[in-house]
């Protein structure tokens, strides 16, 4: 791989270096690190956590929150999300395996025409929220935001990769997820193993080892592919130890930074999942115009 290529990636927000030797020397750890002390400088000028919520999301990388709209508020923005549903004629289909999505894209300016779903862009909670994870200043509007229906077939067709513990990026970055539905142990809820979003010792050595290895630069590398070596095997069953499965009911709002290892639950067979998402990755290093922006934007959890 030429050197200006690699250095597109180095500053990208891609969690891969697609060089094996880059890995093996050690450069994934050197941009985490950087990256790392980037966004503390950034979350100690623009926004420093205040509330319990916003310390917790800090220190366990993930917050859940329960009833987090009034309910008459909450009926009245389902009833429009499931207008938006039955009449849009911009859904976007993701499929893998067995699994099949509905994603309608809702932007500021569609969302003028549903008042609760405006009102939803505009809470000032999950901004703060937001803004303190990614250390950014607060906005008065989310920009966009997703809306999505999943369906589940047989688990025994499910290839989807993201049924297996992964880290979706190098820094801190952040998924919002609220339940749209009631969501059980059978409805593939999302999983986070607190504080592995930590840049410690132990998360830094495992990322050295990790660069040791064949598939270390390929974006399908998974952890649970190695658990025959003692070292990712240890370490997988210390970060076990903090495992979270978010089994909530509908208007629960769950934020985690997705540097942790997390992963979607297995889901049974004819169930089916409504969420709203919003991801946000806002590199430190800054963005880079010879890679996909979106390239790995698509995690279904």
């Amino acid at each position: 791989m030429k050197n200006k290529n690699l250095w597109n990636y180095f500053v990208s927000k891609n969690h891969i270096l697609p060089s094996p030797i880059a890995n093996k020397i050690g450069l994934p750890v050197v941009r985490t690190l950087v990256s790392d002390i980037l966004i503390k400088l950034r979350r100690f000028k623009n926004c420093r956590p205040k509330s319990i919520y916003e310390k917790q999301l800090i220190n366990d990388g993930i917050v859940v929150i329960p009833n987090f709209l009034p309910s008459q508020e909450f009926t009245k923005l389902k009833a429009e999300y499931n207008q938006i549903f039955l009449n849009s004629q911009n859904l976007k289909i993701k499929e893998k395996g067995s699994l099949k999505v509905e994603i309608h894209t809702m932007t500021n300016e569609e969302s003028k025409k549903f008042p609760m779903m405006e009102k939803f862009s505009k809470n000032k909670e999950l901004i703060r929220l937001i803004s303190v994870g990614e250390g950014v200043n607060p906005v008065n509007q989310i920009k966009n935001f997703n809306l999505e229906n999943s369906s589940f077939g047989d688990p025994q067709d499910d290839t989807d990769e993201n049924v297996k513990f992964h880290c979706d990026i190098h820094f801190d970055s952040h998924k919002v997820l609220y339940y749209m539905s009631d969501v059980s142990e059978e409805d593939a809820p999302f999983i986070y193993c607190k504080k592995s979003h930590k840049n410690n010792f132990q998360r830094i050595w495992y990322e050295l080892q990790r660069g040791q290895l064949k598939d270390s630069h390929k974006d399908s590398y998974r952890i649970e592919n190695h658990l025959d070596k003692k070292i990712f095997a240890n370490y997988f069953k210390k970060i076990m130890e903090h495992k979270y499965k978010v089994i909530s009911l509908k208007n629960t709002l769950i934020i985690a930074n997705v540097h942790g290892f997390h992963k979607r639950g297995e889901a049974s067979k004819g169930k089916k999942r409504a969420i709203i998402r919003i991801p946000y990755r806002y590199n430190p290093l800054g963005p880079s115009k010879n890679i996909p922006a979106d390239l790995y934007d698509g995690n279904l959890f």
